[in-house]
């Protein structure tokens, strides 16, 4: 069966595509039936009509002994003229029945030859009629004729009953054939349902399971070149993709295993080094610990590091691991500006199993070239800057892998960076330093250098005082003298007060509460202190600016305002923060800070600075009623609220 169905296939498909050879059958039968269903039909059309030919040709019988009686009936001759125009009507009728009606042309031809007949006799009856009418003719032989004129009726409609007959057998034999046909279409349909669509579904089903458990060389083979076959084709492919890639899968594993342990290699080689790096340590620590890990992960004998001097830009060896003290005293006694290192720095690219080259002039390195011939170099870069050089060497012959170099050429370049922020932290710290002096140098300067000389000044006049012998003015400056060296203690105590200040872990309030503190402390001046708003913590450098500019008002007061009660007030706002120092002092005239300032008043100034650091605005005024105020303004967006 299975070849016979392959052997329909190759003759009749002939591998045509499934929806093609479906959309050709149907057709087909679609023709075969519409054509069958239109014969029944024209074949019950023409029973319809030769069925009321029947029935007309019938009705002439009886309507010729209807006009023999109304011959016999006196007074009846209109009715009979009426019959015998219904008589010649049907016959008209009956001459112009169709010859599609007919199963043949030879029954119509001898149809119409027989109403020909009933014609002639139909004239013969109405000249027997007139004889009769007349006497010449009896009843017996009137009636006679009449008979006579039946029986050509009979032999008339006769012929309409066997063309009739033969039709309803015609019909019977179409319907017969439309339920063969209608049974031979559902076996075909379910013959071709089967192997053109079950069957492959089957095998695809049969296929996609043992695929499933597992089978992975199974194959279908349909035979076929529609779209099943096609499936069928693209299934046969996976499964031999499948197999293929199950029976590499162990090795392909191992391969991508490999190739996780190698990147999580590089990845911690990568993690160790950046957590290195972001770590503060010192430098020739940092470097010991870089080459130790770049000397294990290239799997080199010895490296070295070289970087370069910011003053004299001469590459310095800054570290070296694997080499012995007289092989480190030559490679750092050899420079090769226009070499082969040289070059690496320029481009920081790596050269495989390449040789150091050595040149004439530069052969203090011939040495480094017995001992350790194969070198493997790298550039140490700060983000555009080349600021030194990674050297790998070997005894024998080494290679490192494309992603392994760009590792080692990341790690150098994290190195670098690494150095260049050491660098920049160290600068960072000597500005701080520096800036920190010029800040003690204005305080010394606007408090002790000017007392001191002050302090030198009465000293010339009590030396004056003395040789003159004026003993009341001396003894008048010996007391200014006095309060001078008091006045410089007390400022001595109060800046050594000032540089000790630390800000507490509480916040900006507690740090103020201990300046204000040691104020009454020093001078036993009460301090009304206030605290207002919704208190947040700022950032610790603005917290040390306004400590700094507290204390500075502070000691202006405590110098100049002859202040008995001081009143700081701390408000917190939505979108900022304000500071007011009042006193009830003596207070200065309009032009007294311009003029100050103008004259270069290192408080005055040190404060303003301080303020600009913060990004705050400072102001100082005289009171309306007495003493004066310095108020201070700090934007919200620069304090960095931590809520």
């Amino acid at each position: 069966m299975k070849n016979l169905w392959q052997k329909f296939d190759r003759s009749f498909l002939r591998g045509q595509k499934l929806s093609k050879v479906l959309v050709v059958m149907i057709t087909i039968w679609l023709f075969q039936a519409t054509s069958l269903v239109g014969l029944s039909l024209n074949t019950s059309w023409r029973l319809e009509e030769l069925g009321m030919a029947i029935n007309e040709a019938g009705s002439l019988r009886k309507r010729v002994f209807y006009m023999v009686l109304v011959t016999k009936t006196p007074g009846a001759e209109q009715q009979f003229v009426h019959e015998q125009r219904q008589f010649e009507a049907i016959l008209g009728h009956l001459r112009q029945l169709h010859e599609a009606g007919f199963v043949n042309g030879w029954r119509h031809r001898q149809l119409r030859a027989q109403v020909g007949k009933v014609e002639a006799q139909l004239q013969d009856f109405l000249n027997d009629r007139e004889a009769y009418l007349q006497g010449r003719l009896g009843d017996a032989a009137f009636l006679a004729q009449a008979q006579k004129f039946t029986a050509v009726i009979d032999q008339l409609v006769l012929l309409i009953e066997q063309d009739n007959t033969h039709n309803i057998q015609l019909l019977r034999w179409l319907q017969a054939l439309l339920l063969v046909m209608a049974v031979v279409s559902a076996i075909v349909s379910l013959v071709l349902l089967h192997h053109l669509v079950i069957v492959p579904l089957l095998r695809l089903n049969q296929g996609i399971s043992q695929i499933g458990k597992g089978y992975f060389d199974t194959r279908l083979q349909l035979g076929t070149a529609n779209e099943f076959g096609q499936v069928a084709d693209g299934f046969n492919l996976m499964a031999a993709k499948l197999y293929e890639v199950y029976d590499t899968l162990e090795n392909r594993v191992a391969e991508q295993t490999q190739a996780v342990v190698k990147r999580n290699r590089e990845l911690a080689v990568l993690y160790a080094m950046t957590s290195l790096f972001q770590e503060q340590h010192d430098l020739s620590v940092l470097v010991q610990v870089f080459m130790h890990k770049m000397k294990a992960f290239s799997g080199a004998d010895a490296c070295v590091v070289q970087l370069r001097n910011r003053h004299s830009h001469m590459l310095e060896v800054a570290g070296s691991d694997g080499l012995t003290e007289e092989q480190v005293d030559r490679f750092r006694d050899y420079r090769c500006d226009g070499g082969h290192c040289a070059q690496l720095l320029q481009s920081g690219q790596a050269v495989m199993h390449q040789q150091l080259v050595i040149h004439a002039a530069n052969d203090g390195c011939c040495q480094m070239r017995q001992a350790l011939p194969f070198c493997l170099t790298f550039a140490v870069k700060s983000v555009e800057d080349e600021i030194g050089m990674l050297h790998l060497f070997a005894q024998v012959p080494f290679t490192l892998s494309e992603e392994n170099q760009r590792l080692i050429s990341t790690v150098c370049s994290q190195f670098g960076i690494a150095i260049e922020s050491m660098r920049l932290n160290e600068l960072d710290k000597q500005m701080a330093i520096l800036e920190e002096r010029n800040l003690m140098a204005q305080g010394l300067h606007d408090s002790i250098a000017q007392s001191l000389s002050f302090m030198n000044m009465q000293v010339q006049v009590l030396e004056k005082a003395l040789s003159e012998q004026k003993e009341q003015q001396a003894a008048q400056t010996l007391d200014f003298i006095h309060e001078g060296i008091q006045q410089c203690y007390d400022d001595v105590r109060e800046l050594l007060s000032n540089f000790r200040v630390r800000l507490v872990s509480e916040g900006l309030i507690s740090s103020l509460q201990g300046v204000m503190k040691r104020f009454e402390q020093q001078t036993d001046i009460a301090v009304d202190w206030l605290v207002e708003g919704d208190v947040y913590e700022v950032e610790s450098d603005v917290q040390l600016q306004v400590v700094f500019i507290v204390q500075e008002a502070l000691s202006n007061v405590r110098k100049h305002a002859q202040a008995d009660t001081v009143r700081v007030r701390l408000v917190y706002m939505a979108d900022r923060l304000n500071l007011w120092i009042e006193d009830n002092g003596v207070g200065f005239a309009e032009n007294t800070l311009v003029l100050k300032e103008q004259q270069g008043h290192v408080g005055i100034h040190i404060m303003k600075e301080r303020a600009g650091k913060i990004n705050g605005q400072l102001r100082i005024f005289a009171r309306a009623e007495c003493g004066a105020c310095v108020e201070l303004m700090v934007p919200r967006q620069y304090i960095h609220t931590q809520e």
